[in-house]
């Protein structure tokens, strides 16, 4: 049974009667038709942010007439999509919690590559898509396909603004007809390349490296995901030994592709970069409903990394490899969101922080996984009737001096589209790579690109990923969590 128990009580005539009636057959309350939709509700008057925006989120609503209400939908997605504020973009419900999970880890089904998609004109409905980067061991990979790869069509059909989901996030096997493009004009091609999705586990490090320009070490780091994984964030760890040990003096971190992940992963690496932070210095704050707020709580920067043993129990610590810059370049996209924008609001207030690219998502939100368990957290007694869960927004995040506002995005301090170099798009870690040689030209002072004419392509935001989000995974949230709900 659920500690936050949804009990109707009536008083008529100075007899108490229960929300399910009474011994004459006076109906209070219909009987509950779908016990998913009332874990639904419930987690949602709790603990959404938007709670008290939402008329059907209501405390009003916990009387005789929620049940009529919650039976009047017939699905619990159908109820969450009418119970989500009107500004909310990121919030979702899953109906296989476990699925959720290991993409939260970097364990999906997946072709093995990172996709854009191009519209190829204003005048048409017509998509190409172009390869951002392949996954190491993934059928792409063994397909051949690499980077700046290019196709139009899928199983035949040209790629449009219609038919894209299906075509491309809607199959576990495809055929992809590839093209190129000279002098602003794609040309087709006869050469198909046919893909079938495995279960692909992605490190986050896609690639880091140590370049030296013109007597100059920078370090350089594509991290494509903020996974909460001990072995990654080792990992991590020893990528920012080797910057140390190598001297380099700056540092171009590649967040063009990460669509967010886990915050405690976002403290981690920040920690890293800032290594002048003191005891009291802090990255940001989570700012939660009213019915939270009183066990809000700050977020102080990380000294060391957790290491478990294989029962998953905390052995020792990892003395943390940090950096003492003052400032950072950071490369983004219309792809990078959350936990990446969190970085670069929390460095902010601490280090001269440059963007190169274009303008990212733009979301100051986290979430968190609930369950229909008796304190909404896997740790509680789970309902063994269902795998429903939902990921709703139930914070804002500000950073250490209360900055919150970039809803649109963070616009970028030099702007390259790496879509207007389709046509000869380098490798990442390339020093001629266009966003990281901007960075550089900076760095050494001397111009490393030469920009091209607009191509007059168009970039389309793709469906956001579930890993798209702030995961507000920090030992402190499941605490609110239980403080809440067992006060």
């Amino acid at each position: 049974m659920r500690v936050v128990k949804l009990i109707v009580v009536l008083v008529i005539s100075g007899i108490w009667l229960n929300g399910c009636g009474n011994d004459d057959g006076l109906s209070l309350s219909e009987p509950l038709e779908n016990e998913v939709n009332e874990f639904v509700w419930s987690a949602m008057n709790i603990f959404y942010y938007w709670q008290a925006e939402v008329p059907d989120l209501s405390d009003s609503k916990n009387d005789f007439s929620l049940n009529t209400f919650l039976n009047s939908y017939s699905t619990p997605e159908s109820l969450f999509d009418d119970l989500l504020y009107e500004d909310d973009r990121f919030s979702w419900i899953v109906d296989d919690y476990e699925e959720l999970e290991a993409s939260f880890q970097g364990v999906s089904k997946s072709f093995g590559y990172d996709l854009g998609l191009v519209r190829i004109s204003s005048e048409s409905d017509d998509l190409m898509a172009y390869i951002k980067y392949v996954v190491p061991g993934g059928p792409a990979e063994s397909a051949g396909l690499k980077r700046g790869d290019i196709f139009t069509q899928v199983d035949g059909a040209q790629l449009t603004i219609g038919n894209y989901i299906s075509a491309l996030f809607q199959s576990t096997n495809y055929t992809l007809t590839l093209a190129t493009i000279q002098d602003n004009t794609i040309l087709q091609t006869d050469q198909e390349v046919s893909l079938t999705a495995v279960e692909l586990s992605e490190n986050p490090i896609l690639l880091s490296e140590v370049l030296e320009v013109d007597g100059v070490k920078v370090g350089y780091l594509m991290y494509n995901q903020f996974i909460n994984n001990n072995s990654y964030h080792e990992e991590l760890n020893n990528v920012f030994g080797t910057f140390n040990t190598e001297g380099i003096t700056d540092v171009v971190l590649d967040l063009r592709y990460n669509g967010g992940g886990s915050l405690l992963t976002s403290r981690i690496l920040a920690s890293m970069l800032y290594g002048n932070a003191s005891s009291d210095d802090i990255l940001g704050s989570i700012i939660y409903n009213d019915k939270l707020a009183e066990f809000n709580s700050d977020l102080s920067f990380l000294t060391s990394i957790p290491v478990f043993d294989s029962e998953g129990e905390q052995t020792s610590t990892l003395p943390m490899n940090r950096l003492n810059l003052n400032r950072i370049f950071i490369l983004t996209s219309g792809s990078s969101a959350s936990a990446s924008e969190f970085i670069i609001a929390g460095l902010q207030p601490y280090m001269d922080v440059t963007l190169i690219g274009t303008t990212t998502v733009g979301k100051n939100v986290g979430s968190v996984t609930l369950y229909d368990s008796d304190d909404y957290l896997k740790s509680g007694v789970l309902n063994p009737n269902h795998k429903y869960a939902i990921q709703p927004i139930i914070s804002q995040l500000a950073n250490s001096v209360g900055f919150t506002d970039y809803i649109d995005g963070f616009d970028p301090n030099i702007e390259v589209n790496e879509i207007d170099y389709l046509e000869d798009l380098k490798p990442l870690g390339d020093p001629s790579e266009p966003l990281l040689a901007e960075a550089l030209g900076v760095i050494t002072g001397v111009a490393r690109v030469e920009r091209p004419n607009d191509s007059g392509m168009e970039a389309i935001r793709i469906a956001p990923k579930q890993t798209e989000t702030i995961l507000l995974d920090d030992e402190s949230v499941p605490n609110v969590i239980k403080s809440m709900i067992l006060n």
